[in-house]
């Protein structure tokens, strides 16, 4: 116990003395990567506020070593801002009995995290929809690991479930062990056909993603001025304007989805036969969303079930579309523009 508790102390008086406003090895990888692309707020928001410190390497070298105890990671998990939390709640997940249900047994493919639908033709100006949550990301804000501790985890996989959730002092049969039991089932399961998928745990994973994919030559789309907390009262948003953005464009794009861990954890999937669609949607406060869609012009390989079939009464097959939150992220080659 007294060892636990020495180790708990080297921690804590490391942050104390660190900065936790440093950018360090992150950011740094990314520029190395991507030089010339700008990081967009909600990815350099979730840069680690313990990143290139003493603190990272030191827990970095526990996970590898496998010197592990609750308290380290307890105390990692409040030092480095992550959710380590066994009861954290997730609107978008829909699980009401850890026991019964290892995982969402709705969630099969990233497309199931999907919602408010929309046909493309009912995009206009002047026109209404309804938003379920005014794309508000029910996830909550978590950074990014420390590069150094991103590198000394195992895969994302279900075989690696027990040290990751050891990692992160969560227990198992909780609702925080379900979520990160999705996210291993949704990244180690192969892309569609036709695509090509990775789900980054660091900034720089995310960037030699991008860059692999779509190459240097790239810039990023997002939504703004949603809610940081979803509207107690469902109301339709107003369409101001809309700009759909070229079919050459949407040939090649990564869309890259925000799903459920202690840290920031990014879906990405690079796509083809898609098109951005963009919007400035006026909310009963009056505030302005501006909205990021992506309209995919072939549905033929969703599951029959998908709920935008249902949403939209279209057949499989059609084309249909569906907003991104405002932490989701899409990157589109500028050399296409």
């Amino acid at each position: 116990m007294a060892k636990h508790a020495a180790a708990v102390l080297v921690l804590f008086s490391l942050v104390s003395v660190w900065p936790v406003t440093l950018a360090g090895d992150s950011a740094a990888l990314w520029s190395s990567v991507l030089p010339n692309v700008i990081l967009p707020d909600a990815l350099r928001q979730s840069i680690s506020p313990v990143e290139d410190s003493p603190i990272a390497t030191r827990f970095a070298n526990a996970v590898s070593r496998g010197a592990l105890f609750p308290e380290v990671s307890a105390s990692f998990c409040d030092a480095a801002c992550l959710v380590c939390d066994n009861n954290v709640q997730v609107s978008s997940y829909g699980i009401e009995n850890v026991e019964e249900a290892p995982r969402s047994l709705s969630i099969k493919t990233i497309n199931d995290f999907q919602f408010d639908f929309f046909l493309e033709e009912n995009l206009v100006a002047g026109g209404e929809m309804q938003l379920s949550e005014n794309l508000h990301d029910p996830i909550p804000n978590r950074p990014f690991l420390p590069h150094v501790v991103a590198q000394s985890l195992p895969p994302l996989a279900a075989a690696n479930l027990p040290k990751l959730r050891q990692t992160f002092n969560i227990a198992d049969m909780t609702t925080m062990a379900t979520m990160m039991g999705t996210a291993a089932y949704l990244c180690e399961n192969p892309a569609l056909p036709g695509e090509a998928k990775d789900c980054p745990i660091s900034l720089a994973a995310m960037g030699q993603f991008v860059l692999s994919q779509l190459g240097s030559e790239v810039e990023s789309l997002y939504t703004t001025g949603a809610p940081n907390k979803a509207p107690t009262e469902k109301s339709p948003v107003k369409i101001e304007a809309v700009t759909k953005r070229s079919l050459a464009e949407g040939e090649h794009i990564i869309i890259c989805h925000t799903i459920m861990f202690p840290s920031a954890l990014y879906y990405c999937h690079h796509v083809t036969g898609t098109k951005v669609v963009e919007a400035s949607l006026r909310a009963q406060d009056n505030s302005i969303i501006n909205a990021v869609g992506i309209c995919h012009l072939d549905t033929s390989l969703w599951a029959s079930e998908h709920p935008a079939f249902t949403a939209l009464r279209i057949h499989r097959g059609a084309e249909a579309c569906h907003w991104i939150t405002q932490n989701d992220v899409v990157w589109v080659s500028t050399s296409t523009q």
